[in-house]
């Protein structure tokens, strides 16, 4: 991917992030208008293609190998750009496998299609410096440049016979994705993103 569109990708983050930690209030407008710039679908593409998980094909079985021709991927990109655009993208359905557990059951996973997982990716890079500036500094699951190993620090500080805390509880909330109420999640965006419909 050119420089330039790094730093065009870089430079819109930074803004979203120091805007957003700035003003807590602040609605965000017209990130659709970001979502199908060919820039950012060629970076997402190419963090998608790095991804360990791009070698399984989705529902159209399209795989990683088909993306190793520059002008396949440049074609890609211009097509889905346009769908986007022109708002005739639609996703297409995970394809279930089943992965089994350690205690001898299956987690049913939905893998998707590399295009879908691309949009994905950009509407990631969009809403992540956003939403990073929201979250409470000692949150440590599934975000940017932090690690469980990071939340022993405060853990070990504040576990100290003067603060008289003696006990580390660790759990595991069983489904936990599949019972988050999507209306509640919606209106949590809503609070931070204003796109026209």
């Amino acid at each position: 991917m050119p420089r330039i569109c790094l730093d065009e990708i870089t430079r819109i983050q930074r803004c979203f992030a120091r805007k957003a930690k700035a003003q807590p209030e602040y609605r965000f407008r017209d990130l659709y208008s970001l979502l199908w710039k060919p820039s950012f679908l060629a970076s997402a593409l190419d963090r998608v293609l790095a991804n360990q998980g791009s070698r399984s094909a989705g529902i159209d079985g399209v795989t990683i190998s088909e993306f190793r021709d520059p002008e396949h991927r440049a074609q890609f990109v211009q097509i889905l750009s346009q769908e986007l655009k022109s708002k005739t993208f639609r996703p297409s359905p995970g394809r279930r496998v089943y992965i089994p557990k350690a205690n001898g059951k299956k987690r049913p996973l939905g893998i998707l299609t590399i295009k879908d997982r691309v949009v994905q990716m950009v509407l990631k890079m969009l809403l992540e410096p956003i939403f990073e500036a929201d979250f409470l500094d000692c949150s440590y699951g599934f975000r940017p440049s932090r690690r469980t190993m990071d939340c022993l620090v405060p853990i070990w500080r504040h576990a100290t016979s003067a603060s008289k805390h003696y006990w580390v509880v660790e759990g595991d909330i069983r489904a936990c994705f599949d019972s988050f109420n999507h209306r509640i999640l919606m209106g949590l965006l809503r609070k931070r993103i204003a796109e026209r419909e």
